[in-house]
């Protein structure tokens, strides 16, 4: 009878121990998930001043975008937001960019490191995520 309550008790903790790990993971791509959606927002506000300036914007046309741009505000996001303890090595990753100069495609990688999971399994999980956010034009403020 011992041995079958020692074996119970041992999937049980296992299966808790699992559970825990999955929800911290979870909600780890949860908050990587908001951090990229406002990288991508912010940066969708970021437009191409040399080509908005130099050509002007048409109705409809939208907001001219860059690259660099693009990669340059949403790595001054996520240098200014405060770093969650969970995810590692958060940052700016390719193809973080404008493909067709109207969206911001912003891609952020981290690494999370659940805390109930022994040192000797490995150095975490890579969690990369691509959110992308439409910049527009004709925004009228009285």
């Amino acid at each position: 009878m011992t041995p079958l309550v020692v074996v119970d008790a041992v999937v049980v903790t296992a299966l808790v121990l699992v559970g825990a790990a999955a929800t911290e993971l979870h909600l780890a791509r949860t908050h990587l998930l908001s951090v990229a959606d406002s990288a991508a927002l912010d940066a969708a506000d970021a437009l191409d001043e040399e080509a908005y300036y130099r050509a002007g914007v048409l109705p409809g046309q939208g907001v001219p975008l860059d690259d660099a741009g693009v990669r340059r505000s949403a790595a001054a996001l996520l240098a200014r937001t405060p770093q969650p303890s969970d995810l590692v090595g958060l940052a700016v990753v390719e193809p973080t960019g404008s493909p067709d100069g109207l969206t911001a495609e912003v891609t952020l990688a981290a690494a999370v490191r659940p805390a109930l999971v022994p040192a000797w399994v490995g150095d975490g999980v890579v969690v990369p995520l691509q959110v992308t956010s439409r910049a527009r034009e004709g925004l009228v403020l009285p």
